[in-house]
């Protein structure tokens, strides 16, 4: 039988090229709905649950991967801004709202922002910055909180990619988008996940089988 994983997340799902090596990995394995939303906050998202999530045996889903915060910590004033500890309630009732719908909480991988290059953001957006290391950092804390709180299971993206700038690399293509290098980081996280909730085996055989062929 497939599995089912949904991704929620702002434009670092929706555009994630991590899930098409997802994809590739677990072929004939794994049904995955990307429901990355480019641009949106939790408060967003809260209102196009009901979309995402619509009340039909056939969209039940077995996993999910929750993954917000860069738009969440914007500046005050800025559109996509939301305080942060709204931002935890707002985490917190989709979390509970994905586990109402069938899905275990120890299912649930709930990402934090990664960390930032305010440079590169200097160079395409000018000096006036909406978004800060320190500030989002914040925000990866309280994601952090809320998994365990809700018993989830977690990611410090924000750690794993400060981590990887001091060692040299440079994962992003403008300072808060991924690059290769950063896709490839989120990707061996959710990979592990994913595969510890798998038997590997096929959902449906391989034709050898049924035929005896070698």
């Amino acid at each position: 039988m497939y599995r089912r994983l949904l991704l929620l997340g702002d434009s670092q799902t929706q555009n994630g090229k991590w899930i098409s090596k997802l994809n590739e990995t677990f072929v004939r394995q794994l049904d995955t709905t990307n429901r990355g939303l480019s641009g949106y906050n939790t408060a967003w998202t809260m209102d196009a649950l009901q979309s995402i999530l619509p009340n039909v045996p056939m969209y039940h889903f077995d996993m999910a991967t929750v993954w917000f915060g860069c738009n969440d910590a914007v500046i005050p004033g800025h559109p996509q801004h939301v305080p942060l500890e709204q931002f935890k309630c707002n985490l917190e009732r989709i979390v509970c709202r994905l586990a109402a719908e069938g899905i275990q909480p120890g299912n649930i991988l709930v990402l934090t922002p990664p960390t930032l290059n305010e440079e590169m953001l200097d160079v395409k957006y000018g000096p006036e910055r909406i978004r800060l290391n320190t500030v989002t950092g914040q925000y990866a804390q309280c994601v952090l909180r809320v998994a365990e709180e809700r018993g989830c299971q977690a990611c410090d993206l924000f750690g794993m990619f400060s981590k990887a700038v001091e060692g040299g690399a440079q994962p992003f293509t403008d300072g808060l988008h991924l690059n290769e290098q950063g896709e490839e980081i989120v990707y061996g996280v959710v990979e592990e996940f994913v595969a510890a909730r798998l038997d590997r085996k096929w959902a449906i055989p391989d034709w050898k089988e049924l035929h005896g062929a070698t």
